[in-house]
Parts: C-alpha cells; structure tokens; sequence
C-alpha cells in the first residue's frame, strides 16, 4: 500500500517549503514511523521519494532524516469552504478587494496543506480557477475537488445578499475564476440552468441547500427548502455526468426529500463545526 500513497512530507528547514521543492527530486525519508493508513501499527522504515511520489522502500537519493517524526498519508478533508476565508459580511457587502479575497484563499489552502491535508473537497463557494491553479503549481495547496456555487433556492440558505437588494444583484458577488459561493433558483427549470453551468465552470460534484443553516442570511434553521423534484432534477443532471448530489440539511424532512430524490445518489449531511475555510464554524 505504501506505494500507492501521498505522503504528508513537512519541511525540516524553519521556512515552509513550496509546492514545487517538496515534489522535485530524489529523497529517502529515514528514521520516521510510517503509518500506511491500513490500521496496522505504524512501522520503523525507509521510505524513496521521487518527484513527490513513493517509489520504493529502501535508501535511494538524497538522506532526510526524519528521526522522532511520523509519516503519514496525506489527509483528506471532505468539507471545506476555502471561498469563505475571509468575513461574510464584509466579503458580501462589497467591503473587500478581488486581491485581499485571493489572498486569503490562497492562505487558507497553503494552511491546510501545511497541516497535513493533500485533498480537500470544498462544498461551495469557489470558482474553477483555484482548484486549477493550485494543480498547475502556482500557489500552495491542496488538490480540490469542489461543487463550485452552491445551489439553493430563491432566498434560501446560501444567499447572503442585503434585504434590500434585488435578487437579480446577487451574481455580482462571484469573482469569475475564483469565488462564487452560490446560485439561485426559483423552479426546477431554472436549477437545471444553473447546475448545468457549475459543471460547465468545473464542478465534480453538485451541493444542494435543502434546508435553513445555522449561519443563516434569510433563512431560519427549521426551513425545508427545494421540493423533491426540484431536487431529483440536480440528481438527473449530476448522474448523466457519472457523479452525485450532496446536500445541506439540518431537519428530517429535507433530508428524508433529499434521500427520495436521488438515492444513494444523494448524501444528506451536516455537521456544525470550526473547520478550514470558515470562521464562523459554519459548514
């Protein structure tokens, strides 16, 4: 199994490595405790790395002594909002710059994969450009995989715009490329429209807000939103692409309409917490 894994390699030098230093080259970890990530207890090996992938057990290339460390898998984080790294207020009322929002994506990313995360799956809020860019090498992260907009209803959980301001402004949030943190939809027509267009900007997988949520603009925790059809059209979409529909949900009816719609298709889920990419804790 050892050679079929990302390790979670940290520098040894005070400055953080990039991305590019930690994958170039040949290197043999020693003197670490490796766990493979089967369960089993973790053992006392030398591990060869070439170009940020396990080649072989055993001494080859340049020694890196790892003595009192553990080797790991790298870790996988699958709920993270790396669009909502900076305040929601500020970021949806117009108060922040494109630059300082990048910015504190790409902080987010380069902290989470400082901690050990190789794979993040982020359920909503980023464009398509930041999972690409981080692949390309050109900032440090993580590789994501991500729903782009979360999909909700017309006023429902996700939209975050003013009371004040019409709906229609609500697009004028996304940063093309690099957050777009949800669509809304006011029928089932309109969201087969819209997560047709998340796939069209990068998504693997579609999110669904079935339901209110704790960090709610408009919405209150005990709403069920979408009905099941509305649903069942996401499923459709996202399963003519080979992928499935996760969802939102705090209550038992949103999730039991999430269920009828799309089967094992369907994942209903939430689970309140401090986590990467939200300061307020919300998921």
């Amino acid at each position: 199994m050892l050679d079929k894994i990302t390790p979670a390699v940290y520098p040894l030098e005070n400055k953080p490595a990039t991305r590019r230093e930690r994958l170039v080259g040949c290197f043999q970890i020693v003197g670490a405790a490796v766990a493979d990530g089967s369960g089993r207890d973790p053992v006392d090996v030398d591990v060869a790395i070439e170009d940020g992938r396990i080649t072989q057990l055993g001494a080859v290339g340049e020694r890196l002594d790892t003595g009192g460390l553990t080797m790991t898998p790298g870790l996988i984080d699958a709920h993270v909002h790396l669009g909502l790294s900076s305040p929601i207020q500020s970021q949806f009322s117009f108060q922040l710059s494109a630059a300082e929002i990048a910015a504190d994506i790409f902080a987010t990313a380069g902290a989470a994969l400082d901690a050990g995360f190789t794979t993040v799956r982020d359920t909503g809020g980023i464009d398509g450009g930041v999972v690409t860019t981080i692949a390309k090498g050109k900032v440090r992260g993580p590789r994501g995989l991500s729903c782009g907009p979360v999909q909700c209803q017309t006023g429902g959980h996700g939209h975050y715009g003013a009371d004040w301001e019409p709906t229609e402004l609500w697009s004028s949030h996304h940063i093309p490329g690099l957050c777009a943190l949800s669509m809304m939809s006011g029928n089932a027509d309109e969201l087969r429209g819209n997560v047709r267009e998340a796939f069209r900007r990068g998504a693997s997988f579609l999110k669904l807000c079935v339901t209110g949520g704790v960090v709610g603009a408009h919405d209150r925790l005990t709403d069920t939103q979408f009905t099941v059809e509305e649903i069942a059209v996401a499923v459709q979409e996202a399963a003519a692409r080979g992928t499935y529909v996760t969802v939102h949900a705090h209550n038992n009816e949103g999730i039991r309409n999430a269920v009828e719609a799309g089967g094992a298709l369907c994942r209903a889920w939430h689970r309140p917490r401090r986590g990467h990419g939200h300061p307020d804790g919300h998921s």
